[in-house]
């Protein structure tokens, strides 16, 4: 029974601190208190390590299905799958922590949690089976006063403080009635806990928020939310991207004004494949050119589902076409039309794994008849090389009126990043490294319902901003749609499940934070720290023998 609510304990701490299963986020700090004395308990008792393995498996799996359900919405299959794996993946890391924190046995090997589990979320995020929902630094991103540091760190910072916290908690509990020991270890866990709070509400460089506040260069911006069911419209056999094209310039013409440089719809809002060298030949590709030229100033991001022919094999993802001799590729798109009628694609490269991208179909292809089907397009999409940015003309002389091209135009940079891709700090630092002065988001929650899950992924863009001090613009088809500024401060955010648009004025940024320079550096931090502690015990043991001899 002890073992029941230990294990029951910790998963429902980490389940109710999580945004929005209940964002009561100082749980976080204990949640993995009762694990740790659930596994204090079996080595007392001498029991074999892989039983505990299985109460650890439980809470992990506790713990994924109660912050992430709402995956089953939308495949109940892939769901599943979610659940399993990531439990099963996190139960490893804290096996290979308790193994090795048995075998060295030293204080320091204790904190050997931090570096294993952080070196864990960073190569979370960079292979097939990638699910970096529950990085534990997410779980602030319903509180960002507390984590304005991130543009130090990112969120793997958050995952060491958090992880830091418990581990002190835990050793609490060993020298609580040793009075001298437990004030100070009381002091340290209120250092630890408070310091990072402080630092983030009083001494965050007044100079990068003085930039973010001065700096003058601007744009304006109309957010689309077309609201268009995913299940029962999008991807609908009488779907038409000629509706759907009518139905956003409605949409955006109700607050497109003279000085309208950017208008911003969701991911795969033209849902329904067409080549990408071809949009001209199309009635909606004609409508969009068109509507682009008769603003006076403003050129499109829009969300598409596209296609890429070739003559010859490209990747993994492209399939030939019956009784030729070319290849195509899909492509989950964000494609930008400029007032030049020039048009820049940049296609997804973070990937849904089962939906977008079938794991390791690259060393074995037979995978792919796996794919799950959501709409669209299902197998492994085509990806791009690297991160990319957009290039978008705004001009800095004259009215609207007089606007003639690009004569006044001055070039900026922004980031289209689309769903999923909000979800990787150091996906979007890069493109924010490659020039990036603002974040767009184009997204489509509508998969999951009215769930914690879209509230959730809306939470997370506000990491991003944090990180990279960069406007974030998001244009969701349903869930939420809004502005966030430079500290993660939610300016604007729509209604769920509303058709919508809104204006938004931005500042875009051109200076790079710590963290957009170095990236995820506490990932090699960590390693660092595991190597040390392994070339000093094994040291040690050599010195050990050659006093024995």
């Amino acid at each position: 029974m002890k073992n029941y609510l230990l294990a029951l304990l910790s998963s429902t701490l980490l389940i109710l601190s999580f945004p929005y299963t209940g964002s009561f986020t100082p749980f976080v700090f204990i949640g993995f208190v009762p694990l740790l004395l659930l596994r204090q308990q079996f080595l007392a008792s001498g029991k074999k390590p892989w039983k505990l393995g299985l109460w650890t498996y439980s809470s992990f799996l506790l713990w994924n299905i109660g912050t992430t359900w709402w995956v089953a919405n939308a495949s109940i299959s892939g769901g599943i799958l979610a659940f399993t794996v990531n439990a099963l993946l996190m139960t490893l890391v804290f096996g290979s922590w308790s193994f090795i924190d048995r075998k060295i046995s030293t204080r320091y090997s204790f904190f050997m949690l931090i570096p294993i589990w952080i070196l864990f979320e960073f190569g979370h995020h960079r292979w097939d089976l990638s699910w970096p929902w529950l990085t534990l630094g997410n779980y602030f991103s319903v509180r960002t006063g507390w984590v304005q540091w991130y543009e130090w760190t990112g969120t793997l910072g958050g995952s060491a403080w958090i992880l830091l916290v418990n581990l002190l908690v835990f050793r609490l509990f060993h020298i609580y009635r040793e009075v001298a020991k437990r004030n100070q270890y009381i002091f340290t866990i209120l250092g630890v806990l408070l310091l990072p709070i402080v630092v983030s509400q009083i001494l965050i460089p007044f100079a990068t928020l003085s930039d973010i506040v001065k700096k003058p260069t601007s744009l304006n911006a109309v957010v689309l939310q077309p609201n268009i069911d995913p299940y029962t419209e999008k991807f609908a056999a009488s779907a038409s991207n000629e509706a759907f094209t009518d139905s956003l310039i409605n949409l955006a013409n109700r607050h497109v004004t003279l000085e309208t440089n950017l208008v911003i719809a969701p991911e795969t809002a033209l849902p329904l494949s067409f080549q990408e060298d071809r949009l001209h030949a199309y009635k909606f590709g004609q409508s969009l050119l068109s509507q682009v030229q008769k603003w006076p100033r403003a050129n499109l991001l829009i969300g598409a589902s596209t296609v890429g022919i070739f003559d010859h094999e490209q990747s993994v993802a492209s399939t030939p076409i019956p009784n030729t001799s070319e290849w195509y590729e899909s492509y989950n798109s964000s494609l930008l039309i400029t007032k030049n009628e020039e048009l820049q694609y940049v296609h997804k490269s973070k990937l849904v794994p089962g939906v977008e991208l079938v794991p390791f179909s690259a060393y074995l292809p037979f995978l792919s008849a796996i794919a799950i089907e959501n709409g669209g397009t299902s197998g492994t999409l085509g990806v791009e090389k690297e991160p990319r940015t957009l290039q978008i003309p705004i001009p800095t002389h004259g009215s609207g009126k007089s606007f003639t091209g690009t004569k006044h135009n001055e070039i900026f940079s922004l980031a289209p990043i689309i769903c999923y891709e909000s979800i990787y700090g150091d996906f979007v630092r890069q493109q924010v490294q490659k020039g990036a002065e603002l974040l767009c988001i184009i997204t489509n929650d509508g998969w999951w319902g009215n769930t914690p899950g879209y509230k959730q992924h809306f939470s997370f863009a506000r990491l991003r901003a944090i990180e990279t001090r960069r406007w974030v613009l998001r244009s969701a088809n349903t869930g939420t749609s809004g502005s966030i500024d430079p500290r993660g401060k939610i300016i604007k955010k729509t209604a769920y499940w509303t058709k919508t648009s809104f204006a938004q004025t931005v500042t875009l940024q051109s200076f790079k934070t710590f963290y957009t320079k170095y990236g995820d550096w506490p990932a090699g931090l960590s390693l660092s720290w595991i190597l040390f502690a392994f070339s000093m015990f094994f040291m040690n043991k050599a010195k050990n023998f050659r006093k024995l001899q």
